[in-house]
């Protein structure tokens, strides 16, 4: 995969979610941590508990460097994070200080509006430091939370910066005052329960045309298993939008937390499953599943269940956790190798049709199958491409207050990528009997000349 669609899918295939969360570090060398950032509107409160500071070199404890927290408003997520990495990167190397007033800041578009939670003040005395926090944010934006540790940049023998470790227990609580109730959601995505209930009315809708489409003879086993991720998708969607609404209001995970990553987690197995039993033929071109296959489904089946352990763990943890980054790593890599493979049964059976098309004597039939995984496979492309990649990069380019349509271009594309495989592969008027017997009761001839039928996905 090339280096800048990587770097994407690890930018944002993610963030931190909750905005009432802590963060345990030990023996950290950072200089600069990202905790994350979150919208603001008119009206908002952020809050600090710091826990047990300390450093792991006491000397550098009475340097009068700085070292604590800031929450430095941003124009867009991208910018937070080159903000970081400029820090962490450029200014530590020269020795200089993150928030020192010569540090030149990436996002000079932005009016600079900086809160700074100061401990060097509380860490000085050689134990560890206690220290509560709490700011009336009036200036509406994207706010960044950052750490920063400026201690020992250098000393008498060093040509370089040294790195001091640091410990520390932290509590943020980040949230909006919206007619004098908390609001826990960044502003932008302050609509996204109302958003997760609408598209959750239209899968109910889908579910039962799709229910009475299959109330056929004509429907065959892939139908069914379609009806089961149509039902899975429609109770994940009822279960994301409870999550949120919980979570405005409370700015932490629930029972409708757990529910949601569950069925995610069987939606997730199901989709990739469908997908992949179109593009073998199974129940349209043959009623078996080749050794390739099932070895295909084995591995996809495994891999999208660790999939979404690695989407649980990002979405409840702090940006700064030491782990964040490995488990952001670990999704791109595995939802991959996901979207490939998903990709290669089409691939054969595209193979498989364009060598037999004029050799059975059905030449209009096989070409009507193969213009079909043609399209199919143009779609499952277009689908994957869009949803892991053009949405995370608009979501690092949209302004804080717009940015539920990441996740709204995201379903409406799933919307369309059901509509459009349901009409493509609904139950057919020309199944033959023979579809419906067991395997062992059907012929090769019969396997190499079923006539293509119909289905829906996500």
């Amino acid at each position: 995969m090339p280096r800048p669609v990587a770097a994407l899918l690890t930018l944002c295939a993610a963030s931190a979610h909750a905005h009432v969360y802590s963060l345990s570090v030990s023996g950290d060398r950072r200089r600069v941590m990202d905790l994350g950032v979150f919208g603001f509107g008119d009206e908002g409160v952020a809050r600090l508990r710091v826990k047990e500071l300390s450093l792991a070199d006491t000397g550098a404890e009475s340097s009068d460097k700085h070292i604590g927290f800031t929450l430095d408003r941003v124009s867009t997520a991208l910018l937070a994070r080159q903000q970081k990495n400029h820090g962490k990167g450029e200014l530590a190397y020269h020795g200089i200080c993150y928030i020192d007033e010569e540090a030149v800041r990436p996002d000079p578009d932005v009016p600079q509006s900086r809160t700074l939670f100061p401990m060097e003040s509380v860490l000085k005395g050689g134990s560890p430091a206690s220290h509560a926090f709490e700011v009336n944010i009036t200036q509406t934006g994207l706010y960044a939370l950052f750490f920063y540790n400026c201690k020992r940049f250098y000393n008498d023998t060093d040509d370089a910066p040294r790195e001091v470790p640091v410990t520390f227990d932290v509590e943020v609580t980040l949230f909006n005052v919206d007619a004098g109730h908390p609001s826990y959601a960044s502003y932008g995505k302050r609509d996204l329960p109302e958003i997760y209930a609408g598209f959750t009315a239209i899968y109910c809708a889908m579910l039962a045309y799709w229910v009475r489409l299959t109330m056929t003879p004509k429907a065959v086993q892939l139908h069914h298993l379609i009806t089961m991720l149509l039902a899975v998708k429609t109770l994940t969607l009822f279960f994301e939008a409870g999550k949120e609404f919980y979570f405005r209001d409370n700015g932490v995970k629930s029972t409708w937390s757990y529910l949601y990553y569950i069925f995610l987690t069987i939606r997730g197995i199901l989709l990739f499953t469908v997908i992949l039993l179109i593009g073998t033929g199974w129940s349209f071109l043959k009623p078996f599943l080749t050794q390739k296959d099932k070895q295909i489904i084995s591995v996809v089946v495994p891999l999208q269940v660790l999939v979404h352990i690695a989407i649980g763990y990002i979405e409840d943890t702090s940006e700064g956790d030491p782990l964040f980054l490995w488990y952001k790593d670990m999704l791109m890599v595995l939802d991959t190798i996901c979207c490939c493979s998903v990709l290669l049964p089409i691939i054969w059976s595209i193979k498989q049709l364009s060598e037999t098309k004029e050799m059975d004597g059905k030449e209009v039939q096989n070409l009507t199958r193969l213009k079909q995984f043609r399209t199919f496979y143009i779609i499952v492309v277009g689908y994957l491409y869009f949803t892991r990649i053009c949405v995370p990069f608009v979501e690092t380019l949209l302004p804080y207050t717009h940015t539920f349509l990441a996740p709204f271009l995201s379903e409406a594309a799933s919307l369309a990528f059901y509509l459009f495989s349901g009409y493509r592969f609904q139950p057919a008027d020309d199944v033959p009997d023979a579809a419906r017997l067991p395997a062992a009761d059907r012929d090769a001839e019969e396997r190499d000349t079923r006539p293509l039928r119909s289905v829906s996905v996500q």
